[in-house]
């Protein structure tokens, strides 16, 4: 039998998220600066324009994933990339409050359909048995991205330069026009990959809609996923208040921290990929969850620097298994006709990152750090019992996930 070779769009889809997150990071985390610096803005103003993106996120990852099982991936994926070209070419011209929060929303709107349509995309264009692989691969070039922007943007003077965000644009022009030739000179995609079979026009829309509503085993999914993505999604900020409280030397602990976890991602994801890949995926986000447990108590009990990097290693340990394998759940359940819509339907798990920082708030204020990182880090075992109790007796959840190594070829 003749092996199976990756196309050469799966590829670019998997190093377009490393390219995006490069330019991302070399902006977004220098926004607040960019807007005091260049824009004058008070800080309530920076929050609001910051905080209000979350939100156009979650809806234009949803309806752009169902928006491509209507009208196809290539297209939505391509206009979505277009979209934010504009959004930082709008940035880097801006004089006005206006100006900033169109860009921002239109940022949020057009670069949150990359996530859910690629991994469509992906899904459509692969076999089974190599998904997990490459949804793997994915998580990992973001990562190494986000790992390298800021230091590069640093080092080039880059950081909160209006000028940033035109390079922003210029590179994402650059990746939209690679992604374009490719889809254009790919060999015959499938089906699903260029416009799904099945009912036309707003039938299909519904369709979609009603079978993520509907569908108990997806329902189940982002209850769990909304429970994991309290305690890792925005681990910043809890780190952050607590530091900023307990320590005169927050904020190195605080960067020394975030690095660890940006490092051990992708440095363990090289080492142990393929461990974590031969694991049934409800298995890798169990042991991932209680990974996640242990670095909140790591961080809980935390003293010194060295005290919370060992603690955010063993939580890195936990993202890395838990990533990958939600996809894969995510892409096991899915009907071929709305794909899209159901890895749409997993941005609404980004609302724990509202929940996180609010609920380890509240905590904080009513207690101390250690309550608040236990508390929290407690929501990671009910996401793992979720798994445990439903999740293995659900249908098409416990199935074994199939090997990719001796199926996928360079």
């Amino acid at each position: 039998m003749r092996a199976f070779r990756t196309p050469l769009l799966a590829k670019l889809l998997v190093a377009g998220a490393g390219i995006m997150s490069l330019a991302n990071s070399v902006t977004i985390p220098f926004l607040a600066v960019f807007l005091r610096r260049e824009l004058g803005l008070e800080p309530a103003a920076v929050g609001l324009v910051i905080g209000s993106s979350v939100f156009f996120s979650i809806a234009a990852a949803f309806f752009g994933g169902t928006l491509s099982d209507r009208f196809g991936r290539a297209p939505v994926l391509l206009a979505g990339l277009g979209g934010v070209v504009l959004s930082f070419a709008g940035f880097a011209a801006a004089e006005h409050l206006a100006a900033v929060i169109a860009a921002n929303a239109a940022l949020a709107l057009s670069s949150s359909v990359f996530a859910p349509v690629s991994k469509a995309m992906l899904g459509d264009l692969l076999p089974e048995g190599t998904r997990v692989r490459w949804f793997s691969h994915q998580y990992l070039a973001t990562n190494a991205g986000y790992a390298l922007g800021p230091l590069l943007g640093v080092a080039l003077g880059l950081s909160g330069a209006r000028v940033a965000f035109g390079a922003a644009a210029a590179v994402y022009g650059l990746y939209l026009a690679a992604l374009a030739v490719a889809v254009r000179v790919a060999p015959a995609l499938p089906a699903s990959a260029a416009k799904t079979e099945g009912p036309r026009g707003s039938d299909r829309f519904l369709g979609s809609l009603r079978a993520v509503a509907t569908d108990p085993r997806l329902l189940i999914l982002l209850f769990a996923g909304l429970l994991l993505e309290s305690v890792q999604l925005r681990i910043s900020a809890l780190l952050a208040q607590d530091l900023d409280i307990g320590f005169t030397n927050g904020t190195q602990i605080l960067a020394a921290v975030m690095t660890a976890n940006a490092v051990t991602v992708v440095v363990f994801q090289l080492l142990a990929a393929r461990f974590v890949l031969r694991l049934e995926a409800v298995t890798a986000i169990t042991v991932g969850g209680l990974l996640l447990f242990a670095g909140m108590a790591g961080f809980a009990f935390s003293a010194s620097l060295w005290h919370f990097v060992a603690a955010m290693v063993v939580f890195s340990f936990g993202e890395v298994f838990i990533v990958p394998s939600e996809f894969a759940l995510i892409d096991r359940i899915a009907p071929p006709a709305a794909r899209g819509a159901y890895f749409g339907a997993q941005s609404f798990t980004q609302l724990g990152g509202f929940a996180g920082p609010f609920l380890g708030g509240l905590l904080l204020a009513q207690w101390d750090g250690t309550v608040m990182y236990l508390g929290i880090g407690a929501l990671a075992l009910a996401a793992v019992s979720v798994y445990l109790v439903l999740g293995r007796r659900v249908p098409g959840l416990a199935r074994k996930a199939v090997t990719a190594a001796s199926s996928d070829t360079r």
